[in-house]
């Protein structure tokens, strides 16, 4: 009993934490998504239905994600398993390098891709002269949701990666070599052995992706401005100084919260019971 009172009491600078800095803001956000000019109103979540540049933020905000979700999860598994079968130094040179590009900020990881794929980008003029592409055409697809894509994939891998490492490293290799001792196909053994093994961290890893992708900013805000409608940068035109609506704006933060939760809960549901 006096064990688990000691244990209740090492928690409670966690949920005090959590009380002060996500509970209380969520709070105070959602109290004021129902206030306009100082009184009470559901306007700010009815403009979500009759707003077009509100549905159109949504829908290109979840294709972005389920874009992004999609390609780095078929990327992060493969790699993570090459990476897990490698050894010696190479092993140790990767896992400490892979971590790298999640301690950069979106801002610096968005002009990088500029640097690299912009009109006077250095790959872009590498192609430009090998190949005689034209720059500015080559360069403008980064501007748009599926240059972001490719930037998102930059911070999004390495996720899966790590995720996918440690799943590898406590997945249970007798199994393999029973089901294979036993008679069983490559694929009955990855449909019937690997998948279900792997498969809370699968899904692990590509929730962590989508809700990432979703929630966004700093680099859409690097390489489009505001140029592509995806709910964070609309957010943030809410709280600039060119058209302040904090109404608004606490409202599509709402809705990006339960939007990516309910599709992250909906997504592991589907999957988990599929095993």
């Amino acid at each position: 009993m006096k064990r688990n009172i000691f244990l209740y009491l090492l928690l409670v600078p966690l949920f005090l934490l959590l009380l002060v800095f996500l509970a209380w803001p969520m709070v105070l956000v959602l109290w004021e998504s129902f206030f306009v000019e100082g009184k009470p109103s559901l306007s700010n979540y009815m403009s979500m239905f009759t707003s077009k540049l509100y549905r159109e933020s949504l829908r290109t905000s979840i294709t972005l994600s389920l874009a992004t979700t999609a390609i780095g999860t078929l990327c992060g598994i493969p790699l993570s398993y090459a990476l897990y079968r490698s050894g010696g130094r190479l092993k140790a040179l990767m896992l400490s390098i892979t971590p790298v590009p999640l301690t950069f900020s979106g801002l610096v990881v968005g002009f990088a891709f500029i640097i690299l794929l912009g009109a006077s980008g250095f790959i872009t003029l590498l192609l430009s002269k090998a190949f005689g592409i034209n720059p500015l055409e080559f360069s403008s697809f980064l501007f748009t949701w599926k240059g972001l894509v490719v930037a998102y994939l930059y911070f999004l891998i390495p996720r899966m990666i790590l995720t996918m490492i440690s799943a590898w490293s406590k997945a249970d290799w007798s199994l393999i070599e029973a089901a294979s001792s036993l008679g069983a196909s490559r694929w009955m053994t990855l449909h019937k052995v690997l998948l279900p093994m792997l498969l809370p961290a699968v899904l692990a890893g590509s929730s962590l992706l989508f809700a990432v992708s979703m929630g966004a900013f700093g680099t859409a805000f690097a390489l489009t401005g505001t140029g592509v409608k995806i709910l964070p940068l609309v957010i943030y035109t809410h709280v600039s100084e060119v058209s302040v609506d904090i109404g608004r704006a606490d409202a599509l933060a709402i809705v990006l919260a339960l939007v990516t939760t309910v599709l992250i809960l909906i997504y592991e549901r589907a999957f988990a019971a599929r095993r």
